[in-house]
């Protein structure tokens, strides 16, 4: 048979209908109440005028998770239809909602998302003016993520569409989805033997009838502890942001006789509202509305708020907003609630807290267990979250870094239905963690990859999870998404099979800070040992003491960069700090360790001792160094991640050299479970260089290469270039004879390249680093070599 469009379609339509075999996780539990399915079976269309569109995948929402589930699987080869409803792509993170895409490392170390949300946001502070904050986001956002759809000769862009209902071919298959173009007076049937749903509200599975749930779960269904002793239906609610501007001279603002007011500071307790360019995401208004339902009526009560609460910024108390006018309000709620979609894996509070590795995980999640209080803005007296109170609460609410499985991306009763962004499978505790927009973003690329093979394998979603994981992962990373615990075993990735050397290799060095983190809390910090030895670690330690005090320190490993759950001791040390005094402190351990491997110190509780610690100063060169990760222990049990571009200042003997060349084809591009970077010695000036050797000659015609971004860094910095990222570049080979010139690469400010050439026959590369952005290092992550000619 010829291939095309139609006889795929076809012949996935038939491999559908049998459903596939349950693929159940561990996670999913019996349920205590039944989920829901109360919507109504549409066998076929009612409108013989719209016309039927064929495509093989149809992402409904155009947010970040379905922006992103788009443009990724446009990117392997699958004819994509992307249906939004309002005017402008990015959903809560548009301009207009307002709210900040920000990524995880303000929560934890190292954690920053990559892959589309980095290249996504790299773009955008290049090229915006004003601070990356909540309520500042302006159209250079929405222009970002348009070009990027338009860049896609695969996807077909429906602005101004809404997704009326699912046409079904049976009750658990979509056969198409009716749509109402808003302005053109269009209709459409898009048809696909794939569907995304990525409308937040998990309406397109809703309308097709998957089994989803509302609320929240009674805590003995999945042994959560943060959930309530009684299921319910309580959810959190809704924000409108606003935008003020400094007028430059004084502007008055009479308060709305139908607006709330906030007479007192009281009136907003625990409520910040220092800075008051941009809004609030506690301007939230939830119980006893519905965020669906009531959508309309949240969206006034939110107005009368928000309006309130610029009413008290200027006209009660001293807040310095004389000269500051309101320029926008929103209109469009941020929602944070939406239907879970069950799949063959549930996510829970367990999975969060205490994750292991799973065969099938194709995305990360960070973001602490964060559950607003009921009613938002309207409780007045309560703390609007309470892991806001975070030494009281860490233990209860933080999270560590977890796998998202593929099995939580699917609908298990709608076979051809995947969901990204807030309506994946997840029990509400565990839905609190993956609602935010950054875990959207990447589990959007995820099922966009995952999309890319049920069309190559002619498969349903299920039957990839079950038999091609490991194939789908190593796209995923390929493409800079990051899976905790995978590296890269591409098989016909040259670079894998190379010896890497380099003009010069930093070695671990941490700057001496000036800032004093107090000991009465035990501190901890992860560091790489390159040695197969930790003889002395020597702390900075400040004493306020009247007399010599012995401090304790402990070694033990650390699985990865972010994770202190390691609880055995490898060795301990302890020495005395002398009164009254600043200086380093010897701790001497004669431990053989395992060599290239992350460890930790951690020590004993001192009150009136200090170690002293460096941070990065925003927006310029890192010098912290990288794969290291300071903590605190606030609570019984759970290390808090100091984030920031924090480190403890330290030494270590043996000296470790953890960024040596070989790191550009160990298999991860980011710090995990080591640091993973060549880095050239900064006190030698540019350029730098850094060459691929094969025994052999081989055949190549593309190259791919992973910069430094930061992946520590939460970047508000207006026009912003990460000054670590390499600026410009040559990549030469040698053709037996001499050097030639394959690539030169001026003025780059993004993460990853990806050059295609004619095929060339080599067996060295050399890439020259010419210039940073404003770092004195050269900084590659990662090399990849293919022959795709």
């Amino acid at each position: 048979m010829q291939w095309n469009r139609r006889s795929f379609f076809t012949l996935f339509a038939g491999l559908l209908g049998s459903g596939g075999a349950a693929f159940a996780g561990k996670a999913q539990l019996e349920e205590a109440t039944p989920p829901r399915t109360d919507a109504p079976y549409v066998p076929a269309s009612q409108d013989d005028t719209a016309p039927v569109l064929e495509f093989d995948l149809v992402v409904v929402g155009g947010g970040i998770a379905g922006t992103a589930a788009a443009i990724s699987a446009a990117r392997n080869g699958v004819k994509v239809a992307l249906v939004h409803e309002r005017s402008m792509l990015g959903g809560n993170s548009s301009s207009e909602v307002k709210l900040v895409p920000e990524n995880s490392s303000g929560h934890r170390a190292w954690v920053k998302e990559l892959g589309l949300l980095d290249e996504f946001h790299t773009e955008e502070r290049v090229r915006n003016h004003l601070p990356c904050k909540e309520g500042l986001m302006n159209c250079h956002w929405d222009l970002v993520l348009y070009e990027k759809v338009l860049q896609e000769q695969n996807l077909t862009l429906f602005l101004n569409t809404h997704m009326h209902r699912a046409i079904m071919h049976n009750p658990r298959r979509i056969l198409a989805v009716y749509c109402i173009q808003l302005g053109t007076e269009r209709t459409y049937e898009l048809r696909a033997p794939l569907f995304v749903d990525a409308t937040g509200d998990g309406m397109l599975a809703h309308r097709a009838g998957a089994e989803y749930r509302w609320g929240r779960e009674a805590r003995q269904e999945y042994g959560e502890t943060e959930a309530p002793e009684a299921a319910d239906e309580k959810t959190m609610g809704s924000t409108l942001f606003f935008r003020a501007v400094d007028a430059g001279h004084p502007v008055p603002f009479t308060l709305p006789d139908w607006a709330a007011s906030f007479p007192t500071e009281k009136d907003l307790y625990a409520r910040n509202h220092a800075f008051f360019e941009g809004g609030y995401w506690w301007i939230e208004v939830g119980a006893p509305y519905h965020p669906i339902h009531d959508n309309n009526e949240i969206r006034h009560e939110a107005l009368r708020q928000l309006l309130g609460v610029w009413d008290h910024i200027k006209n009660r108390g001293e807040h310095g907003a004389e000269n500051y006018a309101l320029e926008s309000v929103g209109w469009w709620p941020y929602k944070r609630e939406g239907r879970r979609i069950l799949g063959d894996y549930v996510i829970t509070q367990q999975h969060l807290q205490n994750p292991t590795l799973l065969r099938d995980a194709v995305a990360y999640g960070c973001w602490s267990i964060d559950i607003h209080t009921q009613g938002g803005v309207l409780a007045r007296d309560q703390v609007p979250c309470p892991s806001l109170k975070s030494d009281e609460n860490w233990d209860r609410v933080s999270t560590n870094v977890y796998g998202i499985p593929l099995r939580a991306l699917y609908s298990r009763q709608v076979v051809n239905l995947m969901m990204a962004g807030r309506p994946i499978s997840c029990s509400y505790v565990g839905f609190s963690s993956s609602r935010v927009l950054g875990t959207g973003c990447i589990v959007g690329q995820a099922v966009g990859v995952a999309a890319s093979f049920c069309k190559e394998m002619r498969m349903t979603p299920r039957e990839v999870a079950r038999s091609h994981a490991k194939q789908v992962q190593q796209r995923i990373l390929r493409e800079d998404g990051h899976i905790p615990g995978v590296v890269n075993e591409d098989p016909v990735d040259w670079a894998r099979n190379a010896t890497v050397h380099a003009s010069s290799e930093a070695p671990l060095y941490f700057p001496e800070g000036a800032e004093p983190m107090d000991l009465r809390t035990p501190h901890a910090q992860v560091f790489p040992v390159s040695e197969g030895r930790v003889d002395t670690v020597q702390l900075l330690i400040r004493s306020e003491l009247p007399t010599d005090t012995k401090l304790s320190l402990a070694l033990r490993e650390a699985p990865h960069v972010w994770d202190f759950r390691a609880t055995n001791d490898l060795a301990r040390a302890s020495a005395v700090v002398q009164a009254v005094s600043s200086g380093w402190v010897v701790f001497r351990f004669s431990k053989r360790v395992k060599p290239e491997r992350l460890y930790y110190v951690c020590t004993s509780p001192a009150p009136g001792l200090h170690w002293m610690a460096y941070r990065d100063e925003p927006g310029k060169p890192s010098v912290s160094p990288v794969g290291v990760t300071a903590a605190n222990l606030p609570g019984r049990e759970r290390w808090r991640p100091i984030v920031g571009g924090c480190a403890l200042t330290m030494r270590l003997s043996p000296e470790s050299k953890p960024f040596s060349a070989h790191n550009v084809n160990r298999g991860t591009h980011r710090p995990d479970m080591w640091t993973n970077l060549w880095m050239s010695d900064p006190t030698q000036e540019l350029p730098a260089w850094l060459e691929l050797h094969w025994p052999s000659p081989i055949a190549c015609s593309t190259l791919q290469i992973t910069f430094d971004t930061n992946a520590n860094y939460r970047v508000v910095d207006p026009l912003f270039r990460y000054p670590d990222c390499v600026k410009d570049y040559r990549v030469e080979y040698h053709d037996g004879l001499t050097w030639r010139t394959l690539v030169e690469a001026i003025g780059n400010y993004a993460r990853r390249r990806v050059h295609r050439f004619e095929r060339i026959q080599t067996d060295v590369l050399r890439l020259t680093v010419l210039a940073t952005n404003g770092g004195p290092s050269a900084r590659v992550y990662e090399i990849r070599v293919y022959d795709e000619a």
